[in-house]
């Protein structure tokens, strides 16, 4: 840890889903992972070891694939004891029609730019669906008013969710804009770590993958 730093942030997204696998959106829908999605979410966390980072807590998803994911990485780290929050406001974006859809059955139905702009876009929604403005009010309010000042009690806090929450998040964290998250992306079991200042100032910040 930066000598200055006073606690550390990891942002991960869950591993590889069986609807991850099968090109599909998910959003709310809840698949477990894969064999591949638990391989990866294993050696995220030997990763997390060799920085010498043990979580003393641990925010997630509702989410099946993210409790799973959870569950891994405690046990290689060692932190089965940790207090888990598991909240709605960290669950994944909400792609209403599009739910259980293939990314290409999704195209062919609505038209390649339309499904691109809802799926990259800051403010287009899916019929029936969240919009990443969406998202970001929900995680937004819950990082300040929950997990910021549980950040700040110092040591190491996961937070294990979804590409578009953590999208929604890294983009508070990042100073992201509306555009520049278009292209902005976190891979499964991809991961990023912060270090903060007393002051709650961003003082590092790193990919884990």
């Amino acid at each position: 840890m930066n000598g200055a730093a006073h606690a550390r942030l990891i942002l991960l997204r869950h591993g590889e889903s069986e609807a991850n696998a099968a090109n599909r959106f998910t959003g709310s829908a809840d698949p477990a992972l894969t064999a591949n999605g638990r391989g990866q979410a294993d050696a995220v966390a030997r990763q997390l070891l060799d920085r010498g980072i043990r979580p003393a807590r641990i925010f997630r998803s509702t989410l099946r694939r993210c409790a799973d994911t959870t569950a891994i990485v405690t046990a290689v780290t060692g932190s089965q004891d940790v207090p888990v929050i598991a909240n709605l406001a960290l669950n994944e974006r909400d792609y209403g029609a599009l739910t259980g859809l293939n990314k290409a059955e999704a195209a062919d139905r609505y038209g390649v730019e339309q499904v691109l702009r809802w799926r990259r876009s800051y403010a287009d929604a899916p019929p029936d669906g969240e919009s990443l403005r969406d998202t970001a009010a929900r995680v937004l309010a819950y990082h300040i008013h929950v997990m910021l000042p549980a950040i700040m009690q110092g040591g190491a806090t996961l937070v294990v969710a979804h590409g578009n929450s953590l999208r929604a998040l890294a983009m508070a964290l990042d100073g992201i804009d509306a555009l520049g998250v278009e292209t902005f992306d976190i891979p499964t079991a991809g991961a990023i770590l912060y270090e903060f200042a007393a002051t709650t100032a961003i003082l590092d910040r790193a990919i884990i993958s």
